[in-house]
């Protein structure tokens, strides 16, 4: 019974996240999503958690995410997409895999307070990407270790997404250095100027690296 209903949770907090990335994207004049954004933007969102966060659990572990050749998956996700359109929260637009909200995206049951962190998070994960580029920061993202080793093991092996992931050990290598140049300690710096000025620090010496 109570596995029954953490995974009832679960397919919730799944639902309103995805809905959230459309409200969020609007914000940043994102009319539209591909359905391969939405499982990369919310491993995205796991995966910088446990780097900023990794004293604390997880809100976003509720994802288990594989690897399929347009990056990684994750079949709740998939489950709750058809869910929500079925249900006209998002529509389908320009094509099978782009959707915009749909006419009952503000319906109450997504109103219910599923915590003001987990959306700030989330909110903050979309403004990065709305600054540098989706395919910039996923590019970053898959070109390292942990993406690299699990799709060339060919198995049906995870991502990991916890303080031991790859990507994790490939942010935490730059982040070092990159808090000596900070000229304000960290703890005075909101979480969103953190991580923009962090990966303006990264992409800067990825640059140099390549010229």
């Amino acid at each position: 019974m109570e596995k029954e209903i953490n995974e009832k949770r679960d397919q919730y907090l799944i639902n309103t996240d995805i809905l959230a990335i459309f409200k969020l994207g609007s914000d940043i004049q994102w009319k539209e999503v591909r359905q391969s954004s939405i499982y990369r933007i919310l491993y995205l969102a796991s995966v910088l958690h446990s780097f900023r966060y990794p004293e604390i659990s997880n809100p976003f572990g509720i994802y288990k995410f594989s690897v399929d050749n347009t990056g990684p998956y994750d079949s709740k996700i998939s489950s709750a997409i058809d869910f929500l359109i079925k249900d006209e929260f998002i529509t389908r637009t320009t094509g099978d895999d782009v959707f915009a909200l749909g006419k009952n995206s503000g319906a109450e049951v997504f109103k219910i307070d599923i915590g003001q962190e987990r959306i700030g998070w989330l909110k903050q994960v979309m403004y990065i990407l709305g600054i540098y580029g989706e395919n910039k920061i996923y590019d970053f993202i898959f070109r390292d270790p942990e993406y690299q080793t699990t799709i060339k093991s060919n198995t049906l092996q995870g991502l990991n997404t916890d303080i031991n992931n790859e990507t994790v050990n490939t942010l935490k290598g730059f982040q070092e250095a990159f808090e000596s140049t900070l000229t304000e300690k960290k703890e005075k710096l909101s979480s969103q100027t953190y991580l923009e000025l962090y990966f303006e620090y990264v992409f800067s010496k990825i640059l140099k690296r390549e010229d």
